[in-house]
C-alpha cells in the first residue's frame, strides 16, 4: 500500500512484541531490529508488508540475523467497511497453522517429500504474520508487466498440481480429517465479492476489455463478449459456492503474479527456474482446481502459453496424477482427465474475468498503481479505485484481445 518510510510507522507495538517474540525463541541476545529494503506500493493492496532484519548474538556469540517479513493488515476503518479484511487474515492464518501442516503431515508419513512450495510461517497473530523472506533464500517475484513463457508457466501448472493432488488423497484415505480440516473454510471470495460489491470490479474492465475487438474484424467475438458481459457474467460469479462438489481441493485462491516467487540455478539466468513457492493464502478456499488454473493461466500467460494452451493443461493433470500415485491413491477415480477437461469447459471463464482486471493491475506503472486506503479515506469506493487509465494501454488492448479471442474461438463462451 503506501511506501515504506521508517521503522516505527510501519510497526506497531503489537508487531514489536511478535518480532521480539521471534529473536527470543531463535535464542538470539543483544539484537536489534531494523526495517530492510523489501517491499514496493502494490505489492500489499489492503495491508502493510516490511522487510525485517533482527541480527544478534546466539548462545555461542556468533552473529546471526533472521530476514522476515511482516504482513499486517490496514488499520483503515474506512477500508474494513469495504472489505472482510479480519476474515483474509483469519484465513491466512488459519492456512499456515493448519491446513499446510496437515499436507505436510499427510505426505511425510506415505515417505513422500513434504510440500515446500510455501513460505514458512515464523510466528503470527490476529491480522499480522511474521514469515521468511524468501528474497533471502535465492526467490524473487516474476516482472509483473511481463506475461510468463513456457518455463515459467510449465513450473507452475506442475506445482498446482502436486498441492491439489494432496487434498485429493487426503479426501481419499482421511476424509474425517480432510473435513475438519476444511469445514471452517468459508468461501472468503464470495464474502469478499458481496461486502464490496466486487461483481462490478470485474464488470468494468470487461466492458473496457471490450473495446479492443474491431467491430468489423471482430464482428463475432465482439458480439459473443458483449452477450458474456449483459447477461452470463454475473450469473457465474454469484454461482461460484455451488461450483464446490467431490471434485474440489483446497485452492491457493490468488493466483497471479505477486503471490508466487520463484528460484534460479543461475540467478544470471532468470529464464530457467527450478523452484517456485506459492504465498499470498488469504482468498484460500475449497472449489474446482479450474479455478486456480484459468486464474493464473489467463492473467500470466503469453500468447504463445494460451495457444499451446492444452499442453500446459496435460502438465498439470499429468503432474496432479503423478503426486497422487505416490500418495497412495488412483487419479483416475478422484479426478478423471473427462472431468478436468469438462470443468474447464464450464468454469475457466473464471480466469477470463479476472485477467481482464489483473492485466490492468500488472501494466500499471508505479506512478499509477491504486493505494486502496488512501483512496477509502477519502471516500472512493473499491471499485473507483482501480478504475483509472494506464499509460501501457496498448499493450493491455493487445493482450485482452487475444484472451477475449481464445475464449470466444474454442467456445468457452
Amino acid at each position: 500500500m503506501s511506501s515504506i518510510s521508517n521503522l516505527k510507522e510501519r510497526i506497531d507495538n503489537q508487531i514489536e512484541l511478535l518480532l521480539k517474540a521471534v529473536a527470543e525463541e531463535e535464542c538470539l541476545q543483544n539484537y536489534r531490529i531494523e526495517k530492510a529494503p523489501g517491499a514496493v506500493k502494490g505489492d500489499g493492496y489492503l495491508g502493510h508488508i516490511t522487510a525485517i532484519c533482527i541480527t544478534g548474538k546466539t548462545d555461542s556469540g556468533k552473529e546471526k540475523t533472521l530476514h522476515l517479513v511482516v504482513k499486517s493488515a490496514s488499520k483503515s476503518d474506512a477500508v474494513r467497511v469495504e472489505t472482510p479484511l479480519a476474515d483474509l487474515f483469519d484465513r491466512e492464518i488459519y492456512m499456515y497453522n493448519t491446513v499446510i501442516p496437515t499436507f505436510q503431515r499427510f505426505e511425510k508419513q506415505r515417505n513422500v517429500c513434504p510440500f515446500s512450495s510455501s513460505a514458512k510461517c515464523m510466528i503470527d497473530k490476529s491480522e499480522a504474520l511474521i514469515l521468511e523472506n524468501l528474497k533471502e533464500d535465492g526467490y524473487s517475484v516474476w516482472e509483473r508487466r511481463l506475461p510468463m513463457e513456457h518455463d515459467h508457466v510449465s513450473l507452475v501448472m506442475r506445482e498446482y498440481g502436486r498441492f491439489h493432488a494432496i487434498s485429493f488423497a487426503i479426501k481419499d484415505q482421511e476424509p474425517e480429517q480432510f473435513r475438519k480440516s476444511t469445514e471452517i473454510m468459508h468461501d472468503v471470495f464470495t464474502a469478499f465479492l458481496e461486502q464490496a460489491d466486487l461483481i462490478k470490479l470485474y464488470q468494468n474492465p470487461c466492458k473496457k476489455a471490450l473495446h479492443s475487438l474491431d467491430l468489423i474484424a471482430d464482428k463475432n467475438a465482439y458480439t459473443t463478449f458483449k452477450s458474456f458481459i449483459e447477461e452470463e457474467l454475473h450469473k457465474f460469479m454469484n454461482n461460484l459456492p455451488n461450483l464446490v462438489d467431490k471434485y474440489s481441493v483446497v485452492l491457493h485462491g490468488d493466483c497471479w503474479t505477486n503471490n508466487m516467487m520463484f528460484k534460479y540455478e543461475n540467478k544470471n539466468d532468470p529464464t530457467k527456474p527450478t523452484g517456485m513457492c506459492l504465498i499470498d493464502l488469504q482468498l484460500a478456499r475449497l472449489g474446482p482446481p479450474v479455478l486456480d488454473l484459468s486464474y493464473f493461466l489467463y492473467s500470466c500467460g503469453s500468447k504463445e502459453v494460451l495457444n499451446n494452451y492444452q499442453r500446459y493443461l496435460d502438465m498439470y493433470h499429468d503432474s496432479l496424477s503423478a503426486h497422487l500415485r505416490q500418495l497412495g491413491s488412483n487419479p483416475d477415480k478422484l479426478y478423471p482427465y473427462l472431468v478436468f477437461r469438462e470443468q474447464w469447459k464450464t468454469s475457466s471463464k473464471f480466469g477470463l474475468i479476472l485477467s481482464l482486471l489483473l492485466i490492468h493491475i500488472m501494466l500499471s506503472e508505479q506512478n499509477e498503481v491504486a493505494d486502496i486506503t488512501e483512496s477509502a479515506e477519502i471516500g472512493k469506493n473499491l471499485i473507483d479505485s482501480f478504475d483509472y487509465d494506464i499509460s501501457n494501454s496498448e499493450v493491455y488492448h493487445d493482450r485482452v484481445k487475444h484472451i477475449i479471442l481464445h475464449f470466444v474461438d474454442n467456445g468457452y463462451i
